[in-house]
């Protein structure tokens, strides 16, 4: 184990080097394994920005301080603070709202805003089987026959195919089946700006949900008018079949009718 310290006015930095000897080749070419250990000084003030792991050295030339310590340089051993977990095909969620989340926070990371769009439902009990959720700019808006009337607002849609679609499995959770990163416009990246980000659109965001919500109720409608119409079939079946047996009934009774007189002609010779 070999550790490398550097002493600064405001903490102290520890870079921990561990070599397993049972690691191979190719992950030793691949790199070390780094621990950082960062003792913050009790007289400085804690920032809530978020600070390099690592700073480079104002001399990179230097490799010893005065200690006789080695320090590395930046550029040799880069740090950077890790970015938000990113989606992938065949990712697993314990339900549809815990993948909602885990998207919305991820795109407040990046720098977008999410919308719920098509939802699939299943042919035997109507439950949500599936669910695309988009970029707020997905798509393009629809003209609005208002718009020559009212004021008109600024474009917001602007045909980003950025988006993931879960699917409900067997086993009760939700797999990520699709996933799209690319985006056609430019990002706003950190969680920071994610309140300015819907401030910025409110109207568009309610308008979008009503969008929504007016396309369930199409949906809904015209469902209904499916089973409607089957309903329908099934009565005029029933209805035919009632007058079908009607008929033979009719015919039955007709028929022994005119067996009757025979019978009692017959009787009496």
């Amino acid at each position: 184990m070999l550790t490398f310290s550097e002493i600064r006015t405001d903490r102290i930095l520890t870079l921990e080097l561990g070599i397993d000897d049972s690691v191979n080749d190719d992950t030793l070419r691949d790199g070390a394994m780094v621990e950082v250990h960062s003792i913050p000084d009790e007289n400085r003030e804690e920032e809530s920005s978020v600070e390099p792991a690592y700073k480079q050295d104002q001399d990179a030339n230097m490799t010893h301080d005065f200690s006789g310590a080695i320090i590395i340089p930046s550029e040799i051993l880069p740090l950077s603070v890790a970015s938000a977990d990113e989606p992938y095909v065949g990712q697993e969620f314990e339900s549809e709202a815990a993948a909602h989340a885990f998207y919305n926070a991820y795109a407040a990371e990046v720098g977008f805003i999410i919308r719920v769009s098509k939802l699939s439902r299943s042919r035997r009990d109507g439950t949500a089987i599936g669910r695309a959720l988009v970029c707020n700019k997905e798509g393009y808006r629809m003209p609005d026959k208002r718009e020559k009337i009212v004021r008109q607002r600024a474009e917001t849609r602007v045909g980003c195919r950025a988006m993931i679609m879960v699917r409900k499995v067997g086993s009760g959770k939700w797999v990520v089946t699709k996933f799209v990163k690319e985006h056609t416009h430019p990002l706003n990246p950190g969680s920071g700006r994610r309140d300015c980000m819907f401030e910025q659109y409110p109207s568009q965001n309610e308008h979008d949900k009503i969008r929504e919500l007016s396309q369930q109720l199409a949906i809904e409608k015209k469902r209904s008018v499916t089973y409607k119409r089957q309903l329908e079939v099934i009565f005029d079946y029933i209805e035919e079949h009632n007058v079908s047996l009607s008929k033979k009934i009719q015919h039955i009774v007709d028929s022994v009718k005119q067996m009757e007189p025979k019978e009692e002609e017959h009787n009496h010779s």
